[in-house]
């Protein structure tokens, strides 16, 4: 039955309301999202939050509970964070908004916080190792996993809001400033060992992090628009530090890609994933754009604190895309067995000299091959690019998410050749000829289930002299299918530097 959800989470910088569509087969799709900037942090006045906090937060829980009531949510899950939790008021306000709006707020703990953002990263992103960071206005949660198991996790007392009151008193900040920023960052740091020197991914969740990626990709021009799973080195995060404590607040305010209402607390939020990525030794800080609210979902769809593995976290993502676009799925899965079977054989014919992880592409290009058809049937190959190069797709990394739309895409090498002009920042033109080879790979297995009734059952290459033979087992001898192989064939021809031709053989079993 289809359903909506509406998710609150009321935090120390911003409050937010993200609505939720629920399809018949459980899936989720985010339909709403309204973010107001509350500021909280700055209303706690020994220990308390001020009343005109409190006024302030009641009159934006009475608009999340309006567009409630318009979107028709009956099923709403809030919690509230750091701000609340430190105020000793906190849960009187969360009982005001209770009376007031109807809507129950949880208070979670740091330690819950944390796990939160944990399970958001390792259900959404193909990392064994890494350290999570979740950057509030008021606190810090950071995590630590190993073989995708959560292993410590620890809240810090301080976010962008307390950090920039307590520590930037000019602007643009002084170096003194800053250096007395850092100096307390790495003191909190160093009283959490087991980040030091870990050499692992650095994961950056929340707000602040999708600023700095935005700010970092506006700078670079960067060819793709999207922000999770994005990588910056940590002499890129210090350029970003560079740049943006240099500029007084008005003219932050106007650098491409961050948000004004951040302008005033980013510095402070970058000095943070600096001093991280020193104490950690990161290799590299990567932007997630799942966090605290995909956590709870998580635990809502009934995972717990399961966290999948990762190779399950790319199947789910492409399972999940395959059914919001209505793909025809016995197609799809049928297009991936051959397509396998074909680059399994090429390998051991020695023709091709590729490994598991170009397989692991050629398998997910082959089950989204299609996607395009559900805008439009003509060029709908473009319209599959351009699907799969914009919407997200959990577990891949940016460059192989571009791999995977080329490859199922595949049309022609002028095509091929424009996409990777338009991306080179991302895909290497040494990649070309893989990806032809994969493409070919793809256009061939299609042609085998023209029909899309899967009256071809297996395919076998084998050599005979300096021809390679393509053996399809199919239902009969006659099939659609074999009338439109050639042209395939001959394009594979050229590409293998050898003819290639097929040989019908009918299944006696369904004769």
């Amino acid at each position: 039955m289809e359903s909506y959800i509406g998710m609150i989470d009321l935090g120390s910088n911003t409050a937010r309301l993200v609505v939720y569509h629920q399809d018949n087969q459980g899936l989720l799709y985010e339909i709403d999202n309204m973010k107001r900037t509350l500021r909280l942090s700055n209303y706690l006045h020994d220990g308390y939050l001020a009343k005109e906090g409190i006024d302030q937060t009641l009159s934006v829980m009475r608009q999340f509970r309006s567009l409630l009531e318009a979107r028709q949510v009956k099923h709403v899950v809030g919690v509230a964070t750091a701000a609340v939790r430190q105020a000793r008021n906190g849960l009187t306000l969360l009982k005001e908004i209770e009376h007031e709006t109807g809507i129950s707020i949880r208070l979670l703990s740091g330690e819950q916080e944390a796990r939160y953002g944990f399970l958001a990263v390792a259900s959404s992103m193909n990392l064994e190792e890494g350290i999570t960071i979740d950057i509030g206005g008021g606190s810090t949660e950071i995590t630590y996993f190993t073989d995708r198991r959560l292993q410590e996790c620890i809240s810090l007392p301080f976010g962008v809001v307390t950090l920039s009151k307590q520590f930037l008193q000019h602007d643009p900040p002084t170096s003194e400033e800053l250096e007395q920023l850092r100096a307390y960052v790495a003191e909190q740091l160093a009283a959490c060992p087991w980040i030091w020197s870990k050499r692992c991914p650095v994961v950056a969740i929340g707000g602040t992090a999708r600023n700095l990626a935005k700010i970092h990709q506006r700078q670079i021009h960067y060819s793709m628009a999207s922000l999770h799973h994005y990588t910056m080195s940590a002499a890129q995060v210090d350029e970003m530090l560079e740049l943006t404590g240099s500029l007084p607040l008005e003219q932050r305010k106007q650098l491409p890609g961050l948000s004004k209402d951040r302008a005033d607390v980013i510095i402070p939020g970058i000095i943070v994933f600096e001093q991280l990525l020193k104490s950690a030794a990161g290799t590299r800080l990567l932007i997630s754009n799942k966090g605290l609210r995909d956590g709870l979902l998580h635990e809502k769809a009934g995972h717990n604190e399961h966290v999948p593995a990762a190779r399950t976290v790319r199947q789910t993502s492409i399972e999940q895309f395959m059914t919001r676009y209505q793909m025809n799925r016995l197609h799809a899965f049928h297009v991936r067995h051959l397509a396998s079977s074909l680059f399994d054989h090429l390998n051991q014919l020695n023709l091709i000299d590729l490994g598991s992880e170009e397989k692991d592409w050629l398998e997910a290009a082959a089950l989204l091959h299609d996607i395009g058809r559900s805008i439009n049937v003509y060029e709908s190959s473009q319209h599959t690019f351009y699907l799969l190069s914009h919407v997200l797709l959990p577990g891949f990394s940016h460059r192989e998410r571009l791999l995977i739309a080329m490859i199922s895409s595949y049309k022609n090498s002028k095509q091929l050749q424009a996409q990777l002009s338009r991306h080179s920042d991302i895909v290497d033109k040494s990649d070309k000829k893989m990806i032809e080879l994969l493409g070919y790979i793809i256009l061939l297995a299609r042609a085998l289930d023209r029909s899309m009734t899967q009256q071809i059952q297996n395919v076998l290459l084998r050599m005979n002299g300096e021809n390679l033979v393509l053996e399809c087992v199919g239902t009969k001898k006659e099939l659609i299918e074999y009338s439109l192989l050639q042209e395939v064939l001959v394009k594979m021809s050229k590409l293998l530097k050898r003819p290639v031709t097929y040989l019908a053989i009918q299944n006696p079993a369904k004769d």
